[in-house]
């Protein structure tokens, strides 16, 4: 990989129990579900991100957003929770909504969540780049699509000269008027975004969405990769998923929100955990979710409040939580509407939050 001056791209990163291994300390029982989770769901995690954890604190949570554990293998969840396969234009475009759709750009990304939506296909050889102009066809015969949202994978993973071209091809299509980057390189890797700011600059306005889970992940790093991304021009949000053990607590959520809209980014999502296969330990109860909502808005400006929604089990779409659309419970399981009249359940198995104890309501 190279950037736009032509000079060598490096990804640092750790993919084994060794190489990990010289960052936090490993006991035999982690280095035993490492390895053996590893074999069903892949492991990788930056130097960088890794830096990031308490090498002596097995809770940590940058460690357990980054780290496998046994409990991936404890089962429940669904390989596509969102039937992604059922709304596929191509193989590499998703299009669930009448007027935007999901570009896959790239399979792969610089540190594999534990809890991420794709891990079917993420890390696994799958390569978009195959599709790609079966994909830009197709959005160039689809008038109505006004809206694309590049994903993945990440798609910071692309070389610039490859992102380059995919945003030249879009911006050639007159029916397009909002293109979106959806990437966790400023949190895991951000000296590679600054490679990017002069195709961002070349192709806005832009939308930039970065995925941002905690405030130790708001780095100085991370503030001068997201400043380059404004110089360039563009917008700037963030996602976050509610994570339980990780940001299950409004203070915790509290000062990364603050933390954000002081680096100019504006909190946009705040999304309860897709019931995806081998991550229902994240699983945080949407009535705790309600919760902590209600104290961020008790003491959050505007700015800093994201909408708390859920994306429906089954590939229903999403829907704003606050916005009283859950219909009845069932044991664990709660039935909701999509804006469409749509019914699905979401299997609301969350363990008890409970607090870990790492001081961000003393500071």
């Amino acid at each position: 990989m190279r950037d736009v001056e032509g000079r060598p791209l490096t990804l640092p990163f750790f993919s084994d129990v060794e190489s990990l291994s010289s960052a936090v300390c490993l006991s035999g029982t982690s280095r035993a579900e490492i390895e053996e989770v590893s074999r069903v769901f892949p492991f990788r995690v930056t130097t960088f991100y890794a830096g990031l954890m308490d090498p002596e604190n097995p809770l940590c949570p940058i460690r357990l957003q980054a780290v496998p554990t046994g409990e991936e293998l404890s089962g429940g969840g669904f390989g596509d929770p969102l039937a992604e396969a059922a709304i596929a234009k191509t193989p590499v475009f998703l299009k669930r909504y009448p007027q935007r759709g999901v570009f896959f750009v790239s399979g792969e990304c610089a540190t594999y969540c534990r809890f991420c939506n794709r891990r079917r296909l993420v890390g696994r050889g799958f390569e978009p780049g195959a599709f790609r102009e079966e994909t830009l066809a197709f959005i160039e015969g689809c008038g109505e699509i006004r809206e694309v949202i590049l994903s993945g994978g990440d798609p910071l993973m692309l070389d610039p000269t490859e992102l380059d071209y995919i945003l030249s091809r879009l911006k050639k299509i007159r029916h397009v008027k909002v293109v979106r980057v959806s990437s966790r390189m400023p949190v895991v890797l951000p000296e590679r975004v600054l490679a990017y700011k002069r195709v961002v600059k070349r192709h806005g306005p832009l939308w930039f969405i970065v995925h941002i889970n905690h405030p130790r992940e708001v780095t100085p790093q991370f503030i001068e990769a997201m400043r380059g991304l404004r110089e360039a021009g563009a917008s700037c949000v963030s996602q976050t998923v509610l994570l339980r053990r990780v940001n299950d607590c409004r203070h915790i959520l509290s000062r990364l929100f603050e933390l954000l809209v002081d680096a100019g980014v504006k909190p946009y999502y705040l999304f309860q955990l897709d019931d995806v296969e081998g991550a229902t330990h994240f699983k945080v109860r949407i009535d705790e979710g309600l919760s902590i909502m209600k104290g961020l808005r008790a003491s959050l400006s505007g700015l800093c409040m994201p909408q708390y929604a859920l994306d429906i089990t089954g590939g229903l779409g999403k829907i704003p939580l606050e916005a009283g659309m859950l219909g009845p419970r069932e044991g664990d399981s709660i039935h909701v509407e999509n804006l469409y009249g749509e019914r699905g359940i979401y299997l609301d198995n969350g363990k008890e939050s409970r607090c870990n104890d790492c001081g961000v309501c003393r500071t």
